[in-house]
C-alpha cells in the first residue's frame, strides 16, 4: 500500500502502527484462503496442513523484508529491489507483478467482504434485513462491483489513509479472531478424544500424499500470506531507527499471523464438517463463530471481516494508482495517468483505471473465489521472487557467503517452486497474469522508448493536428520573443550564416555551449546554431498549442549571451516535436550541419535517462556524415 508521511512530519509510523497497516493487508487472507484450499481438489481437509507447511517459508521471507526496508528507506518495494539487483527492466516487471497483485487484492477482497456480509443472514429470523442479506448472498459479484465503484468515487473525491484507523481495525479483527479461537477451544473442552478427532480430521491423509499433490498444495497455500509485500511500501514513513522498528513490526506481524491463520484454519475445517450441515467455504470463520459462539460472536466476525476486507480493497486501489503515477513519471505509463482532477486534485484517471480493472475481473470470473485466488497467486509469487531473489543477488555481490545468506536463499527457492507449480497447474491464472504483465511491459517499454508515440504521430490526421498546435508556438516565438527564431526562419538564414555546428540544449548548460563555441572556432567559423526542442509530455499536445516554455527561452537567451561574450554569433532556434530526437534530426536536415552537440542541464538520474534515450534515437536518425558529440 502507499501511505503518505503522517502529519507533515517524517517517519512517524511506530512499530505498532506499522504492524496495524501490514496486518490489515495480510490479516484478510485468513477469511478466504482456508475456504479456497478446502474446495480445491486434492487438498480438501488438508488445507491447514499446507498452511502450516508454508508458514515456515513465510517466517524466512518475513526476515528478509526487514533488510529490504533498510535497503530501500525511500520505499519502492519490489520495483526498487528489482532495479538494484537486476536492472531497470526487472524493476519495471516487479511493478507489473505488484500491479496484478493490487488488481486481484481489490477483486478478491471485495468479493470476500460481501460473502461475509451476507453471512449476517445466519443471525436473522426473517424481516426486511434478512431479505436484504439474502439478496446480497445471491448477488455477491454485483454488490462487490457496486462497492468498488463507490470506493473509486470516494478516492476521486479524496480519501486519506489513517494508520490510526488501521490500528483500530487490525486490533478489532485480531481480538475477534482470538475470541473465536478461545470459544471454540472452550467448546471442545478437555476431552482428549475430541482433540484427537480434530487432529485426525485435518491431518489424516498427509502420509498418503504423492509428490504432485504435495507440490500443488504447497504452491496454493502461499496465498495465506499475501500482503506481506506491503511491509516494503512502508519504508518511507517508518520511524527511525529504521532497522529496529522494522524488526519489531515484522516480529509482531509474524506472531499475530501465526496465532490466527493456521489456528483458525485447523479449527474451522476440523470442527464445521463434524458439526453437520453444509460448510460455507467462502465464509468459514463467520460460520465457525456462529456455530460455536452464537449470533453475537458471529455478527462480530461479520462486521470486522467485511470492514477489514473492504478496507484492504480500498488499500489496493490506493496502492495501484500510486504505482500508475510512479510508472508514468518513469514514462512506462501514459503521462495522462498523472492528470489531476480540477476540483479534488486527485489523479482521477489513475484511480479510474485502478477501479475498472478489478471490476472487469470480477465480472469475467463471476466472483469465483477459487479462480480469483489462483490469479492472485501469479502476481504475488512473482513479486516475492523478485524481492527475495533480488536481495540474494545483492548480498552475493557484496560478498556475503555465510549461513545467513544460504538461509535467505531457501525462501527464494520455495517461492520459485510454488510459482512454477502454480503456472503448470493453473493455466487460466497463468494466462491471465502472464498476459497482463506482458502487455503491461510491452506497452510500458513502447512508451518508454517512444515506439508507440512515434507510430501514433505518423498517422496523417495526428500529424496534421500536431503541425497546427506547433504552429501556435512558432507564431509566439516569431512575434513575441525577441532574438529567438523558429526553425522555418532559421532555414531562410542558412545562406548567410557560415556554421556547420548545432548545439541542442534541453536547459541552461554553459558547458555544452562552450564546447560548441570551441568546435566552431576549430572549424574556422564565426557562427553557431543553438536549438531548443519543446517536447510535449504524453501523446497529445495541449489544446492551447505547444508554446515556448520559460525554460527554453532562458536556455536560448543564456546561450546567446555566452556566445556573444566569446565573440561568436549564435542563432537561437525554437521548435517543437513529440520526440526531441526527431526534432533535432529534422533541424540537422534543414540546416545541413555536420556536427551536433547535446548535453543535459543537470546530473539527476532522470535527466541522464532522458538524454540517453535522445542519444540512442539520434544515432539512428542522423545522416552518416553528421557527427554526434555528447557533452557531460
Amino acid at each position: 500500500m502507499a501511505l503518505s508521511k503522517q502529519g507533515g512530519g517524517v517517519r512517524q509510523l511506530t512499530w505498532l502502527l506499522a504492524w496495524a497497516v501490514v496486518f490489515c493487508d495480510i490479516g484478510t487472507s485468513v477469511y478466504y484462503v482456508p475456504g479456497i484450499l478446502y474446495d480445491r481438489e486434492g487438498i480438501g481437509s488438508l488445507a491447514p496442513f499446507f498452511i502450516i507447511l508454508t508458514a515456515a517459508g513465510f517466517v524466512l521471507l518475513a526476515l528478509k523484508y526487514v533488510e529490504i526496508v533498510e535497503r530501500t528507506p525511500e520505499g519502492g518495494g519490489v520495483v526498487a529491489i528489482g532495479h538494484m539487483a537486476f536492472g531497470e527492466r526487472m524493476g519495471a516487471l516487479g511493478g507489473m507483478f505488484i500491479t496484478v497483485d493490487f488488481f486481484l487484492t481489490c477483486a478478491i477482497s471485495s468479493v470476500a467482504a460481501f460473502h461475509y456480509l451476507a453471512s449476517a443472514n445466519d443471525a436473522l429470523a426473517g424481516g426486511s434485513a434478512a431479505a436484504f442479506f439474502s439478496h446480497v448472498s445471491a448477488n455477491v459479484p454485483l454488490y462487490a462491483i457496486a462497492g468498488l465503484l463507490l470506493l473509486g468515487v470516494v478516492n476521486t473525491i479524496g480519501l486519506r489513509e489513517s494508520a490510526t484507523l488501521s490500528l483500530g481495525m487490525a486490533a478489532a479483527s485480531l481480538l475477534t479472531n482470538l475470541v473465536v479461537v478461545a470459544v471454540t477451544a472452550y467448546e471442545l473442552g478437555g476431552d482428549a478424544e475430541r482433540w484427537r478427532a480434530l487432529a485426525a480430521a485435518v491431518f489424516d491423509g498427509v502420509g498418503e500424499l504423492g509428490r504432485r499433490e504435495m507440490l500443488v498444495g504447497f504452491g496454493a497455500a502461499w496465498l495465506a500470506f499475501s500482503g506481506l509485500e506491503s511491509m516494503s511500501q512502508l519504508a518511507p514513513v517508518i520511524r527511525e531507527p529504521l532497522r529496529r522498528t522494522a524488526r519489531m513490526t515484522m516480529a509482531s506481524v509474524v506472531v499475530t499471523i501465526l496465532l490466527t491463520s493456521p489456528t483458525l484454519a485447523v479449527l474451522s475445517i476440523g470442527v464445521l464438517p463434524a458439526a453437520g450441515g453444509e460448510v460455507a467455504s467462502e465464509r468459514l470463520i463467520s460460520q465457525l463463530a456462529f456455530t460455536q459462539g452464537g449470533s453475537l460472536l458471529g455478527l462480530a466476525v461479520v462486521v470486522t471481516a467485511s470492514s477489514l476486507l473492504l478496507f484492504a480493497a480500498n488499500t489496493a486501489i490506493i496502492g495501484a494508482y500510486h504505482v500508475f503515477v510512479a510508472l508514468s513519471e518513469r514514462r512506462y505509463f501514459p503521462n495522462r495517468m498523472r492528470r489531476r482532477h480540477p476540483r479534488f486534485n486527485t489523479p482521477y484517471l489513475a484511480i479510474r483505471f485502478a477501479t475498472v480493472v478489478p471490476i472487469v475481473i470480477i465480472w469475467a470470473t463471476g466472483g469465483e473465489l477459487g479462480l480469483l485466488g489462483d490469479m492472485y497467486a501469479f502476481g504475488l509469487l512473482g513479486a516475492f521472487i523478485i524481492e527475495s531473489g533480488g536481495l540474494d543477488r545483492i548480498r552475493w555481490r557484496e560478498g556475503q557467503r555465510g549461513l545467513g545468506f544460504w538461509f535467505g536463499v531457501l525462501p527464494t527457492v520455495m517461492v520459485i517452486t510454488a510459482w512454477i507449480v502454480n503456472m503448470v497447474e493453473k493455466p487460466t491464472a497463468t494466462l491471465f497474469g502472464g498476459t497482463l504483465a506482458a502487455v503491461g511491459m510491452l506497452i510500458g517499454t513502447g512508451l518508454r522508448r517512444g515506439w508507440i508515440k512515434d507510430a501514433f504521430h505518423t498517422l496523417p490526421m495526428v500529424a496534421k493536428r500536431d503541425m497546427a498546435k506547433i504552429g501556435v508556438g512558432e507564431r509566439v516565438a516569431s512575434e513575441e520573443i525577441h532574438d529567438i527564431i523558429t526553425l522555418a526562419e532559421a532555414r531562410e538564414v542558412v545562406p548567410f550564416v557560415k556554421s556547420s555546428t548545432l548545439v541542442a540544449v534541453s536547459g541552461t548548460n554553459d558547458d555544452v555551449v562552450a564546447e560548441g563555441i570551441r568546435r566552431a572556432r576549430g572549424m574556422g567559423e564565426s557562427a553557431l546554431y543553438c536549438l531548443f526542442v519543446e517536447e510535449w509530455p504524453g501523446l497529445f499536445p495541449s489544446e492551447e498549442g505547444v508554446l515556448p516554455s520559460q525554460g527554453g527561452i532562458q536556455a536560448l537567451t543564456r546561450a546567446a549571451v555566452q556566445a556573444a561574450e566569446a565573440g561568436v554569433e549564435l542563432v537561437p532556434i525554437w521548435t517543437a516535436s513529440h520526440n526531441a530526437a526527431l526534432g533535432i534530426a529534422h533541424a540537422v536536415e534543414e540546416l545541413s550541419v555536420a556536427g551536433v552537440m547535446i548535453g543535459s542541464p543537470t546530473r539527476s538520474a532522470m535527466d541522464r535517462l532522458l538524454r540517453g534515450q535522445v542519444v540512442r534515437r539520434l544515432q539512428r536518425m542522423l545522416p552518416e556524415q553528421c557527427r554526434l558529440v555528447i557533452c557531460d
